[in-house]
């Protein structure tokens, strides 16, 4: 009898292995891309580990400035698709992203897109 109430608790808690498929978790960052997307079709932006990242300003022979490569653009934006991790609506896949030298926080990064050096600056939330 306590094995039947047992598999009985065990299954009302688990729901009976039951997916919901049909629910979707939006990250702060996807909500702050689709937010920006709507507001300027054109804004300059990528996404790593979730942050929104926007283009603040060129720099000249700023290659000592680069410190640990941290990912690369691996997709373009198309206003069909979702955000993602590594995904830019300006920059060209391949496009290298690195921390300043000497820090280690990335609330401001380097994008290296062939010659250019590019910060961009992390949109805080909220």
């Amino acid at each position: 009898m306590k094995s039947i109430i047992m598999i009985v608790l065990i299954a009302i808690l688990t729901g009976c292995g039951e997916q919901n498929v049909g629910d979707k978790t939006t990250s702060t960052g996807d909500i702050l891309a689709n937010e920006m997307i709507q507001k300027d079709a054109s804004a300059d932006f990528f996404i790593l580990n979730d942050r929104v990242y926007v283009r603040k300003e060129e720099i000249q022979d700023g290659t000592d400035k680069l410190g640990e490569l941290v990912g690369s653009i691996e997709s373009n934006y198309s206003t069909e698709g979702k955000f993602k991790n590594l995904m830019s609506t300006r920059l060209s896949i391949g496009t290298e992203i690195y921390r300043f030298k000497n820090k280690n926080t990335t609330d401001q990064v380097i994008a290296k897109e062939n010659d250019k050096l590019i910060i961009y600056e992390a949109l805080s939330e909220g």
